[in-house]
C-alpha cells in the first residue's frame, strides 16, 4: 500500500514539477490529504491496531506540514521588518504546528502500544525532526540517537545521524558531531552530500583537525562541480582559506586560489573581516597573521596592517595596534601608503591615543598605578608616530606626550616633552601651544629634585618670550638665584641688572645685591664689596637705610671669619683676642656678639676651663633666638656633660635648664634628654625645688609623659627621704594616675597608711585603701611588676579570710547523732571554701602568702581528721559505735590524705622558689626547727585586713 502511494505520488510530483510552488505544493497537500483519509479509513477498521498505518498517518501528517510550513514561512518574511517585530510569531505558523504535532502523537501512541514494533527508527526520526523544528534540541537528540540505533532501514538511519549530526554541530558539540556526519555520509550520497560534507569540514576544523577538514573542504569543492550535488563553491572559497591559514599551510592555500584566479592575500583579508564581524577576535588575527608571515609585496602588507589595526582597535589590543602602527609609520616614511591609507593611520592613532589619555586622567586607573603607567607609556608613543606622520600639529602631539606624562607623575619624562614642544612650537610662526609648554616646564620642574640648569633654561626662555607675562618679575627673581647657588656671579649680576632697569623701584634689588655681596665675601672681593657701597650710594639700585647699615655687618662678618681662620689653623689664642675684640667693637652688629660669645664658650670648652664654658654659654643662650639655641644644640648639651663630669652639677643643672627654656616651643629631639638630664641632676642635689621647676617646665615644653612621671615618681621617694608628708602624699596622687608606674605607687600609698594610721586619720585612711585596692587590681590586669611586699600584703589580706572561714568551722561541734550529717556537712563545706580562698592567696604570688595558705590547708584537714576520730555523738549505742568509727574510715584518711598533699606541696614551693618565711618552720620534719625572721619594716594592719 505503502510503495503504491509513494509511486503516485512521484508521478505527481514530476507532472507539477514545473509548475508555480504555491500551485505545486497545494496539489502534493492534496494527494497526501487524499492518501490521509484511505490510510485513516484503513486504521480505524482495524482499531487502529495496526503500527504501519499509525506510521503512515504520521508521516503523512510530517510531510504535509513541512509544506505548510514552507508556504507559512515566505508570507511570514514578506512582512516588513518593523511591523515583523511587533506580531506573533506562533500565529503565523498555528497551522503546520498543528500537524507537526498530530504526527507527533501517533509516533508517541506507535512508542506506547507497539514498544517492539519492528519500524521503530522511523517513529523515533519523526519525533525528532518534529522536536528539532520545534526549536527543542535536547528532545531531539534523545529521539534522533534512538533512531540511528533502532532504524531499521538505511535511509532512516543516515536521515537520523544527519539531523542528529546538524544538532550537535549548532550546539558546538563538534567532537560527536563528527562520528555521525562520518558514518552517514560515508556510505549515502544524494544531493545534499555536499552541503553535509562542509559542515563537516567545520566540525573538523573547530576539533583541531585542520588536515581533514582541508581535505574534506577541497573534496567538498571537487564534488560541487558535479550537477548531481548542491554547488557548495562559493562557501569553500570563502572559509578553506581560514584553514590553511590556521594549519600553517599557507602555500597549499596560495596555489589552491590560484589556481582559481583569486589573489591570496585579498582572500585572508576578507576572512578575517569575516571573523571580525563575528567577534572572533583570536581567529581573526591568526588570519591576519598568517597572511602577514608569507606576504611579500610591501604595497600588500600596508592593507594587512590597515585591518590589523581596525581589529586591535576594536577588542582594545592596545600593544599590537601600537606594534602595527609603528610598521605602518616606517611604510609611511618610505612614502607606500596612499592618502586613504595615510587617513586611516592617523585617526586609528588619535583615536587610540585618546581613549588611553582619557583613561590615565580618569578616576579607575588612579589607584591601578602601574596599569596607569602603561597606558601613559603607550599613549605616549603613539604621540610621538603621530608627530612624525602628521606635521602639521607636531606641536600639539608632542605637547600631548608632555601632558600625559605629567598627568601620570613622570615629571622627568614631562619636562623633556615639554621641552620638545616649546622648540618645536618656538621654530614655527604661529605656534598655539609656546606658552602651554613653558608653563608646563615650570609645573615639571617643581614636581623634580632641583636643578639649576634646567630651570636657567626655562626662565631665560620664559622672559624672551613672555618679558610682559604677570609672573615674569617672580620669573627674574628665580633665574637670579639658580645663577647664584651654581656660583656664576657675571651672569647673576646680569640678571639683577635686567631686572633693575625692568622694575626700578622694587625692593627685590635689595636682596639680590645681598647674596652677590656675599659671594665676594667668601671670595675675599673686598674691592666688589665697596664696589656695591659706591654703585648703592649712586643711586643706580634702590635699597633700604637698614640695608645700608648691613654692609657693616657683613665687613664685620668677614672680621669674624678672619677669627674663625685662626681656629681652624689651630692658633687659639689668637682667636680667643679675635672675639673679645668683636665684643669690645662698638661698630660691630648684635649678631656677631652673639656668635663671638657662643665660639668664646666653644672654645673654652676645648681648653677644659669650666667656669668661663659656663659663662659664656649663658650669656650666648640668653641674646640667642629659640632657632639659634637649636641650632646649636649638640655643643650646648656637650657643655653641659662636660660640666656635670667635672662635678659642677648646679652648672650643669642651670645650663640645661636654659637651654630647655630657650627651645621649649620648637620640636628638637634633644629636648627628652636635656630635660632627663637637668631634673635628675636636680634630684642627686636633694634639690627638690629646682626638680619641681623642671617638672613645670617639662610639661610646658611636651616632654615626654613616660619621663614626666618619672621625675615625678622620683621627686616621691626624696620626699618620702626628707619625711615631707604633704609634698610625698602630693606626688603619690599624682603618680598613681600615670600610665607606667601607678603598679610601683602601691608601696607608697602603704607607707601612707602607716603614716595616716598614726594619727588615726580614719577617713583618710579608708580613701588609701581604696586607692590600693584600685591600683593592685589594674596592675595585676595589666600584668605589672609588684614589689613582694605588696604582694605579701594582699595574700594577708586574703588569709584573714581564711582564718575567718577556719574559726566558723571550728564553731561547728558535733554534738547528737540526729545532726551528726549535717554537722559533718558544714564543717566539709567550711574545708572546701578554705581550698577556694587558698587559690585566691596562692594566685597572689605572694611567698609569706602561699606558705601560710598551706599551713591553715594542712592543720584544718588534720584537725578535722583528728575530730572524727575521737568523736562520739549523743544519743549513740554503744553497740553501734565500732560501725560509726568504720564508717568514718574513708574520710578520716581522705582528710589525713588532703593534709599530707598540702604539706608536701607547701614543701616542694617552698624548695623551687626558695621562699624565705617564718612559717617555714612548720614543714621541717628535723628535730632541731630553723625559723627564719624578717627584720624588714612591719605593716600594721585592723580587722578589715588594711
Amino acid at each position: 500500500m505503502k510503495i503504491i502511494i509513494n509511486l503516485i505520488l512521484f508521478t505527481m510530483l514530476s507532472v507539477v514539477y514545473a509548475a508555480d510552488s504555491d500551485e505545486r505544493r497545494s496539489k502534493i497537500i492534496n494527494i497526501i490529504d487524499q492518501e490521509l483519509v484511505e490510510v485513516s479509513k484503513l486504521s480505524s477498521q482495524r482499531n487502529n491496531r495496526d503500527a504501519d498505518l499509525l506510521l503512515r498517518m504520521a508521516e503523512l501528517n510530517l510531510e504535509k506540514a513541512r509544506l505548510i510550513r514552507e508556504s507559512e514561512n515566505e508570507a511570514y518574511l514578506k512582512i516588513p521588518d518593523k511591523k515583523r517585530s511587533q506580531v506573533n510569531k506562533k500565529e503565523y505558523f498555528k497551522k503546520s504546528s498543528s500537524f507537526f504535532k498530530r504526527a507527533n502523537q501517533l509516533c508517541l501512541k506507535i512508542t506506547r502500544s507497539f514498544p517492539k514494533y519492528s519500524k521503530m527508527g522511523d517513529v523515533y526520526y519523526i519525533l525528532g525532526f518534529n522536536a528539532k523544528e520545534a526549536n527543542k534540541e535536547k528532545t531531539a537528540a534523545k529521539f534522533l540517537s534512538r533512531a540511528t540505533k533502532k532504524a531499521g532501514d538505511k535511509l532512516t538511519r543516515v536521515k537520523s545521524q544527519i539531523s542528529l549530526a546538524e544538532i550537535y554541530y549548532n550546539q558546538k558539540k563538534y567532537t560527536q558531531a563528527i562520528p555521525l556526519y562520518e558514518s552517514a555520509l560515508s556510505t549515502h550520497k544524494d544531493k545534499w552530500w555536499t552541503k553535509d560534507s562542509f559542515n563537516l569540514a567545520w566540525c573538523y576544523f573547530r576539533a583541531n583537525r585542520n588536515s581533514k577538514a582541508i581535505n574534506k573542504m577541497e573534496e567538498v569543492y571537487t564534488k560541487s562541480k558535479d550537477s548531481k550535488f548542491i554547488d557548495m563553491r562559493d562557501q569553500v572559497e570563502r572559509d578553506i582559506g581560514l584553514f590553511y591559514a590556521t594549519g600553517n599551510r599557507i602555500n597549499e592555500g596560495i596555489k589552491f586560489y590560484k589556481n582559481l584566479g583569486i589573489e591570496f592575500t585579498d582572500q585572508l583579508i576578507k576572512i578575517s573581516l569575516a571573523l571580525f564581524s563575528q567577534g572572533k577576535l583570536e581567529m581573526a588575527k591568526t588570519v591576519l597573521t598568517q597572511a602577514e608571515k608569507y606576504e611579500k609585496d610591501e604595497k600588500k602588507l600596508i592593507k594587512i596592517y590597515i585591518e590589523k589595526l581596525v581589529l586591535y582597535e576594536k577588542f582594545g589590543k592596545y600593544r599590537l595596534h601600537l606594534d602595527t602602527a609603528k610598521k605602518l609609520t616606517i611604510a609611511y616614511k618610505k612614502r607606500l601608503l596612499n592618502k586613504l591609507q595615510e587617513t586611516s593611520l592617523i585617526f586609528q592613532m588619535e583615536k587610540v591615543s585618546a581613549i588611553l589619555q582619557r583613561q590615565v586622567v580618569s578616576k579607575t586607573y588612579k589607584r591601578l598605578k602601574k596599569q596607569r603607567k602603561q597606558k601613559a607609556y603607550l599613549a605616549i608613543e603613539y604621540f610621538e608616530l603621530l608627530s612624525q606622520v602628521n606635521k602639521t600639529k607636531k606641536e600639539e602631539y608632542k605637547f600631548l606626550k608632555a601632558e600625559t606624562a605629567i598627568a601620570t607623575g613622570l615629571y622627568l619624562s614631562a619636562y623633556k616633552y615639554y621641552k620638545e614642544s616649546f622648540e618645536v612650537g618656538r621654530s614655527q610662526k604661529k605656534p598655539r601651544f609656546l606658552k602651554k609648554s613653558i608653563d608646563g616646564l615650570l609645573i615639571s620642574m617643581q614636581k623634580l629634585k632641583n636643578s639649576e640648569t634646567r630651570n636657567i633654561y626655562v626662565f631665560e626662555n620664559f622672559l624672551k618670550y613672555f618679558p610682559n607675562d604677570k609672573n615674569a618679575k617672580e620669573i627674574y627673581t628665580r633665574l637670579f638665584n639658580n645663577y647664584v647657588a651654581l656660583g656664576k656671579y657675571d651672569q647673576a649680576v646680569d640678571v639683577l641688572n635686567r631686572y633693575a632697569e625692568k622694575y626700578p623701584k622694587s625692593n627685590t634689588q635689595e636682596a639680590m645685591i645681598a647674596k652677590l655681596m656675599e659671594m665676594d665675601r667668601k671670595a675675599k672681593r673686598d674691592n666688589n664689596v665697596r664696589n656695591w657701597i659706591t654703585q648703592i650710594g649712586s643711586g643706580k639700585y634702590l635699597v633700604s637705610g637698614k640695608f645700608k647699615n648691613k654692609l657693616q655687618e657683613l665687613l664685620t662678618s668677614m672680621q669674624i671669619a678672619q677669627v674663625q681662620n685662626d681656629l681652624s689653623t689651630g692658633k687659639k689664642k689668637e682667636a680667643l683676642k679675635g672675639y673679645f675684640t668683636i665684643l669690645d667693637d662698638p661698630y660691630a652688629t648684635k649678631k656677631s656678639k652673639v656668635n663671638a660669645k657662643y665660639n668664646l664658650a666653644a672654645l673654652f670648652f676645648e681648653l677644659g676651663r669650666t667656669e668661663e664654658s659656663y659663662k659664656w654659654s649663658i650669656a650666648a643662650m640668653d641674646e640667642m633666638g629659640p632657632k639659634d639655641v637649636l641650632r646649636f644644640s649638640s655643643s650646648f648639651i656637650s657643655i653641659s656633660n662636660f660640666l656635670f663630669n667635672s662635678f659642677e652639677f648646679k652648672k650643669s643643672e642651670d645650663l640645661s635648664f636654659k637651654y630647655l627654656d630657650k627651645v621649649c616651643s620648637l620640636k628638637s629631639r634633644f629636648k627628652n634628654t636635656v630635660f632627663k638630664n637637668g631634673a635628675f641632676i636636680s634630684l642627686a642635689n636633694g634639690d627638690t625645688e629646682k626638680t619641681e621647676k623642671f617638672l613645670a617646665l617639662g610639661q610646658k615644653c611636651r616632654i615626654k609623659s613616660k619621663l614626666i612621671e618619672e621625675v615625678e615618681y622620683e621627686l616621691t621617694r626624696e620626699y618620702f627621704s626628707k619625711k615631707n608628708w604633704v609634698k610625698y602624699e602630693f606626688y603619690a596622687e599624682k603618680v598613681k594616675d600615670s600610665r607606667y608606674f601607678y603598679n610601683r605607687v602601691i608601696d607608697d600609698y602603704l607607707n601612707l597608711v602607716i603614716i595616716h594610721r598614726k594619727y588615726d586619720n580614719q577617713r583618710k585612711l579608708k580613701e588609701l585603701k581604696r586607692t590600693i585596692s584600685s591600683l593592685y587590681y589594674k596592675s595585676r590586669k595589666n600584668n605589672k611588676i609588684l614589689s613582694l611586699r605588696v604582694l605579701d600584703f594582699f595574700a594577708e589580706v586574703q588569709l584573714l579570710e581564711m582564718n575567718k572561714i577556719l574559726a566558723k568551722k571550728d564553731l561547728v561541734k558535733f554534738s547528737s547523732i540526729e545532726k551528726f550529717k549535717k554537722n559533718f556537712d558544714l564543717k566539709f563545706k567550711y574545708l572546701q571554701m578554705l581550698e577556694e580562698e587558698a587559690k585566691k592567696v596562692l594566685e597572689i604570688g605572694s611567698g609569706k602568702g602561699i606558705v601560710s595558705a598551706y599551713k591553715i590547708l594542712d592543720e584544718s584537714f588534720t584537725r578535722f581528721a583528728k575530730n572524727l576520730e575521737t568523736v562520739e555523738p549523743t544519743g549513740l549505742k554503744k553497740e553501734f559505735i565500732p560501725n560509726f568509727r568504720k564508717d568514718l574510715d574513708v574520710p578520716v584518711k581522705a582528710a589525713y590524705t588532703a593534709a599530707k598533699t598540702y604539706r608536701d606541696e607547701a614543701k616542694k614551693v617552698i624548695s623551687e622558689n626558695e621562699i624565705l618565711n617564718d612559717e617555714n618552720v612548720f614543714f621541717q620534719k628535723n628535730p632541731f626547727k630553723v625559723k627564719f625572721f624578717n627584720d624588714g619594716m612591719g605593716i600594721l594592719m585592723d580587722r578589715g585586713g588594711f
